[in-house]
């Protein structure tokens, strides 16, 4: 009974920990780098990531370790300049182009490879309208 008490508690003490923990990282300058949640040593849910001078630079979901779903980039003064789609880390789906804040292109992604652009908001919803 002992042999299996002490097998079972080693058991626990070695699994790894099912918790989530949030996370920050920080520049060398103090300013935050990162922040987020870690379970099982990967990245989970959402994380925000900063410039050196404490803007957001770039914030979305994580599945283990891997980009997933809608992920917002911003310049360093903060200003949003695409916004995407991610499976697997790799960008798969839509991808929304800005400059000054307004939307310039947008473009679609299969795996990492873009397979199609459009110039303007009438061209995409034209070739868009179940999405619409």
């Amino acid at each position: 009974m002992k042999i299996l008490l002490l097998f079972f508690s080693t058991l626990l003490y070695f699994s790894p920990t099912t918790e989530k923990t949030y996370v920050k990282e920080f520049y060398a300058n103090k300013k935050i780098k990162s922040e987020g949640w870690i379970q099982f040593n990967k990245k989970q849910d959402y994380w925000y990531f900063y410039n050196e001078n404490g803007s957001v630079k770039e914030e979305g979901h994580y599945i283990n370790n891997k980009k997933t779903k809608w992920w917002i980039f911003y310049n360093s003064k903060n200003v949003i300049i695409k916004k995407c789609e991610f499976t697997n880390d790799k960008q798969d789906g839509f991808s929304i182009i800005y400059e000054n804040g307004d939307v310039v292109k947008a473009e679609k992604y299969t795996f990492g490879k873009k397979i199609k652009e459009w110039q303007s908001i009438a061209e995409f919803k034209k070739d868009n309208t179940d999405l619409l």
